[in-house]
């Protein structure tokens, strides 16, 4: 269980240690980041139901979406605005290179971030409670599965970087594991939707992935987090679609 303790505490604030253990390599942690994110997924989700028991459903879902933030320390939330930056300069692939913390596009970064946020508040506040708790599990399960998808199935795009350098040492079998779990865990949560749910995050996962070997030349730790961000989101946006009309909050 060292990897799964490892992959919580690079993923997460929570307060765990390894005891007298020496933490595992990276590469063997990353299967279980779809497992950890069920586990982001199912505390955002607890707390935007509890909170929904004394709040309007808008309050729980800004309260709920920043908790989950802080509960990650805006890992992924960072590598999509860092990202938003060479897609807004249109240049080519080398001086795109060295623009991906460019503070002079901070305009990029910071829009990029606000609609982020707003569209999961929005959506998370249109479902019902239990909707929207197995909706989020699934989300940041699959935000994470989309992400080791694509790094198992790209070409690096720099030599050095942690992200950079777990993509190229995990296995092709670690892999399957990762995308297996979660894949099956929005299928177990909520049926059939769940096979639907999975099909919203290609898209995301798609762009990201040609935008980043036509701009960087393949997969880069950045390009990993926004997929994860951003297939997160849709599937939200899917439960929406898949779900209208269920809501059954205050406003």
């Amino acid at each position: 269980m060292t990897s799964l303790r490892a992959a919580i505490h690079f993923l997460t604030r929570i307060p765990i240690g390894f005891g007298r253990q020496s933490p595992t390599h990276l590469q063997h942690a990353v299967p279980w980041f779809p497992l950890v994110g069920a586990l982001i997924g199912s505390i955002v989700g607890l707390i935007y139901v509890g909170l929904l028991q004394l709040l309007p459903s808008t309050v729980a879902a800004v309260l709920a979406v920043g908790f989950g933030i802080a509960l990650t320390d805006a890992f992924r939330t960072d590598d999509l605005v860092n990202r938003a930056n060479p897609f807004a300069s249109g240049m080519a692939k080398e001086p795109q290179r060295g623009i991906f913390r460019d503070s002079r596009l901070g305009a990029y970064r910071t829009s990029a971030l606000a609609l982020l946020l707003l569209v999961e508040m929005a959506a998370l506040a249109t479902l019902s409670p239990w909707v929207a708790f197995t909706s989020v599990v699934a989300a940041h399960s699959i935000g994470r599965s989309a992400a080791l998808s694509a790094a198992a199935l790209s070409a690096k795009a720099a030599k050095k970087g942690l992200g950079i350098d777990y993509v190229s040492e995990i296995s092709r079998l670690r892999s399957l594991f990762g995308i297996a779990a979660g894949s099956t865990i929005p299928v177990l949560l909520t049926g059939y939707v769940g096979f639907l749910l999975l099909a919203f995050a290609i898209p995301a996962t798609v762009l990201v992935w040609i935008w980043s070997h036509r701009s960087v030349g393949g997969i880069a730790g950045d390009s990993l987090g926004a997929i994860t961000q951003l297939s997160q989101t849709s599937v939200l946006l899917g439960a929406v679609v898949l779900n209208d009309g269920v809501c059954a909050c205050s406003w």
